[in-house]
């Protein structure tokens, strides 16, 4: 099974990945997460990430991909040890019509396909409000909101004691670039796997338990597609 999730920011992607995942017995495979590790791990590709970090650019497809590769590369390998692990989640990958056709022919020369596409449907106001309200600890990233999960003390953070602050790309005028970016780029996508019968939409603005059983339902096939 392969599962991609796709919304713009604050959408709740990051959230569902990480509930459902293993639910459903899947490698959460999260772009964000593998720029990291590889930074950490100084590896080439982590050196080249760096680099365009530290020169303030974006990712490049080709690195992305490459990326993906090495953790797919890592899943069948702990697939043929019997591991169990069913497939593969996907939380912001892929983003641009290159990297769908790169994760497609990536799947085609193991055998494997996308399972399923799942839209998490929210309005774009509740995207700009959510991200607005949106605090992060300095320290251990932990994710607070100012509405509907402040820190008990404000500006600390419950976990470490960490400072809690806003990120610079917080802001509403950054908030709406970033939205801007995601129209051009990934929602174009949205009808590339809507007209090859991979899509499912799910209300995105609902109790994130609410939204977890939808897209559940979804996977199994359960849910309208659209």
């Amino acid at each position: 099974m392969h599962l991609i999730l796709m919304g713009p920011q604050g959408s709740g992607k990051g959230t569902q990945a990480g509930r459902l995942a293993p639910r459903l017995g899947l490698v959460l495979v999260a772009t964000g997460d593998l720029f990291r590790r590889a930074i950490a791990a100084e590896t080439a590709l982590g050196h080249q990430i760096k680099a365009a970090y530290d020169r303030g650019e974006l990712i490049s497809d080709d690195l992305t991909v490459a990326l993906v590769e090495e953790k797919l590369d890592e899943l069948s390998a702990e697939r043929a040890l019997g591991t169990g692990v069913a497939g593969a989640l996907y939380d912001g990958f892929p983003r641009t019509r290159l990297q769908a056709d790169a994760l497609d022919a990536a799947l085609t020369r193991r055998e494997e396909a996308i399972s399923t596409v799942i839209q998490i449907d929210v309005p774009r106001q509740t995207l700009v409000n959510r991200l607005a309200g949106r605090r992060v600890c300095t320290i251990c990233d932990t994710v607070y909101h100012i509405e509907f999960n402040p820190p008990r003390e404000e500006g600390v953070c419950d976990r470490c004691g960490g400072e809690v602050r806003q990120r610079p790309d917080d802001t509403p005028a950054a908030i709406e670039k970033r939205l801007d970016l995601y129209e051009l780029e990934t929602a174009p996508l949205l009808a590339h796997y809507r007209d090859r019968g991979l899509m499912a939409v799910v209300n995105g603005v609902q109790a994130i338990d609410l939204v977890t059983r939808d897209i559940e339902r979804a996977v199994k096939g359960t849910a309208t597609t659209r």
